[in-house]
């Protein structure tokens, strides 16, 4: 990334060049202000507001001068330096010696030098009088050294001081070369300041074959005036300066080449390649919003400090059009911004802590109506009415419409929108937080740049294991070649996790992630993108510690060949039988070795056999059955037949749902024979169950509510 804006003016050079096409109005600007010796004192105002390139400007019309066959002397004054009003006037006048010392070396320069130097001498305990001319000044200065002043002194002093300006005339009349004296920025000067530089101008420094090229902000210095008393501001700017000129208008055009010129600098990649529809979604926020709202080069430059900023830290997990609109927004409006950190709920409808909230994300976000429009106190109505419509761009739910469920807010997270808490989060302050996990570490990890089962250790470890899997969904489709590996990366270390089996045992399911159902959507996003299906499904069915997650995927597969409405089912019916039957020997090996007893997913299993083959699943029980304890392996197997939010999960052994798979008679008699108050409480609520068919909890087995 290039270096970061300092408004730096341009110079028109090869490193800075003219890219608003101003050279030719700075040429016959500086024709205007290169005077013959003989010329009256003539001034000329560079006119506009702060950040559109007056400074810039300048600096091409000192280009132009100094390639003059007349060789002008420039004067720069810089009144930031002087640093007390009552000072500025000698200041000047001992900056203007010294220039011309420096720049002609003639003996006429050195002369006119020395004058300007005894000339500067009288303001030296000159106390500016507000309101009144210089002269005024000096003379009040004369009269307080003195103690006691006369009429005939006064003039007698006067008489002094006009003679020595005179002095200095006649000397700065027998130069050869044209003298210009710019001073630039008095709209950045106090009020009092940039009022003596008026004064200075017009009664101290009007010598004969000088010029004066003053830039300012023309509103800005009607204010100085009126603060100082002066009623008719125009006409007193008027008399100071005799040809007004106003920078020329920035084009369109021009401004969008220094968009681009600063687009290209941002980076050697395309910046909105990584999420889909970026670079349309960048596009019209662009020509909708910020042309309207960036007016002028210093704002650009700072929208563009803030952007490049922001992407060193988080480039690739936000999409770039929306970290581009919050740059803007905090460019144009840092209160809103501010906002935007410290409120997220106001926008996003949650917290970044997250949490219950029984409140819906737009009834939060219309809590916040009220504080949000306090923001725009000071904004005109025309960039009011831009910036709100950015940001129901940005976070649509603010939106004053009960409708608005469109891809900026169901898939904000699947394009990298700040319309999704996480994402929101990441933009707002430039990192990754530990619990989120970044774009860049899920496409390592799907290339295999990392150790892919400590990659996902480290995951649920950290319990970011939620987002990690949704950012998968993100990413689905881009596993090709890898899919297999992937796939078993997330199951070896899912089954064994805590969060798996805390899960399980939740009766808050329909708040927490749950993060089977979650591996399940991955599973079935990564074989729907896959281009070899049948092959990736007969490797993931086969492999008997898949076996949890087997049961939905072959359970979808089924599903679409019964289903007519379903376009284009993964496999054909013949390569469906043949994973069922692999489905049918690994999902039975899987109990066999009890690789789930622990994550209470024998069940799931269970249930997944039963609905892909009851005589399959008949016989294996039955074989179960025959064995010693068989009637405790069948309790353990059958535990879960569902959950609730009262208490959790419960077991209902019920002839509607077993009657065809066992002989429930048979299970009730060795059920009496086995003393079930020994055994863990889940296998005990199971075998309650076997006796009256009734549900119990697995938890404490208390009889659940009727099913």
């Amino acid at each position: 990334m290039t270096e970061y804006h300092n408004d730096k003016p341009i110079d028109g050079s090869q490193e800075a060049p003219d890219l608003l096409n101003r050279s030719t109005f700075a040429k016959n600007l500086s024709e205007i202000i290169a005077l013959d010796k003989d010329d009256d004192c003539l001034t000329v105002s560079l006119e506009g507001e702060w950040g559109y390139g007056k400074t810039s400007v300048i600096n091409l019309v000192k280009s132009e001068l100094n390639n003059r066959s007349d060789n002008p002397i420039v004067v720069e004054f810089n009144p930031w330096l002087s640093g007390k009003p009552e000072v500025l006037v000698q200041e000047f006048l001992i900056q203007l010696s010294a220039q011309l010392n420096i720049q002609d070396k003639s003996k006429h320069a050195k002369e006119a030098a020395t004058k300007l130097i005894a000339y500067s001498s009288l303001f030296s305990v000159a106390k500016l009088v507000p309101g009144a001319e210089p002269w005024a000044s000096v003379l009040q200065g004369i009269f307080s050294r003195s103690g006691r002043a006369t009429k005939k002194l006064a003039e007698l002093k006067k008489l002094d001081l006009l003679s020595q300006k005179n002095g200095v005339e006649e000397a700065i009349e027998k130069i050869d070369s044209p003298i210009v004296v710019i001073i630039d920025d008095i709209d950045r000067l106090m009020p009092e300041e940039a009022f003596q530089v008026l004064r200075l101008v017009k009664s101290v420094a009007n010598f004969s074959g000088t010029s004066f090229l003053l830039a300012f902000d023309s509103e800005y210095l009607t204010s100085v005036l009126k603060k100082n008393n002066i009623e008719n501001t125009t006409e007193y700017i008027n008399k100071i300066v005799q040809l007004r000129v106003p920078l020329p208008v920035i084009s369109e055009k021009n401004m969008r080449q220094l968009v681009n010129v600063e687009f290209d600098n941002l980076s050697d990649d395309n910046l909105t390649d990584r999420f889909k529809g970026d670079r349309d979604r960048l596009s019209l926020l662009y020509f909708r919003y910020c042309k309207h709202l960036i007016k002028n080069p210093r704002e650009l430059k700072r929208l563009f400090n803030h952007l490049k900023f922001v992407l060193k830290k988080v480039e690739g997990q936000v999409c770039f059009a929306d970290l581009f609109s919050l740059s803007l927004i905090a460019t144009k409006s840092a209160h809103i911004y501010e906002h935007i950190k410290k409120s997220p709920e106001a926008y996003v409808g949650e917290a970044y802590g997250g949490g219950l909230n029984y409140e819906s994300a737009k009834e939060v976000i219309a809590s916040y109506k009220k504080e949000r429009d306090s923001l725009f106190e000071y904004c005109s109505m025309k960039e009011r009415k831009l910036l709100t419509g950015l940001l129901e761009e940005l976070f649509p739910l603010i939106k004053n419409k009960d409708d608005i469920f469109s891809v900026s807010t169901s898939n904000a997270d699947k394009y990298g929108r700040v319309a999704a808490r996480e994402r929101l989060y990441v933009a707002m302050h430039y990192s990754t937080p530990e619990e989120y996990v970044s774009d860049n570490d899920i496409v390592k990890f799907i290339r295999g740049e990392v150790e892919r089962l400590d990659f996902v250790n480290s995951i649920f470890d950290k319990d970011c294991h939620n987002r990690f899997l949704n950012l998968m969904l993100n990413y689905s489709d881009r596993c090709h070649g890898n899919e297999f590996d992937v796939l078993i990366s997330i199951y070896d270390v899912l089954f064994e996790s805590r969060q798996l089996k805390a899960s399980q045992e939740s009766n808050l399911g329909m708040f927490d992630d749950d993060p089977l159902r979650i591996t399940k959507w991955v599973t079935e996003k990564v074989i729907d993108s896959s281009e070899n299906r049948y092959q990736l499904l007969h490797d993931v069915l086969s492999r008997v510690e898949n076996a949890a997650i087997s049961a939905d995927i072959f359970h979808i597969v089924k599903t679409q060949h019964k289903d007519e409405n379903h376009s284009e089912p993964w496999v054909s019916e013949e390569e469906m039988a043949v994973l069922q039957e692999v489905f049918h020997q690994s999902a039975v090996e899987s109990i066999r070795q009890r690789l789930f007893y622990e994550s209470y997913l024998e069940s799931h299993i269970f249930y997944g056999l039963k609905h892909s083959d009851k005589d399959v699943t008949r016989d294996f029980l039955n074989s179960i059955l025959e064995q010693p304890n068989g009637v405790v392996r069948i309790a353990e197997i059958l535990c879960y037949s569902g959950s609730d939010s009262t208490n959790g999960m419960y077991a209902n052994i019920d002839n509607e749902t077993f009657g065809e798979l066992l002989d429930l008679n048979r299970l009730r008699r060795e059920a009496l024979e086995v003393a079930y108050e020994e055994l863990p409480m889940r296998t005990a609520a199971v075998f309650k169950s076997f006796r009256d068919g009734k549900s119990y909890y697995l938890r404490d087995g208390t009889v659940a509510s009727k099913r």
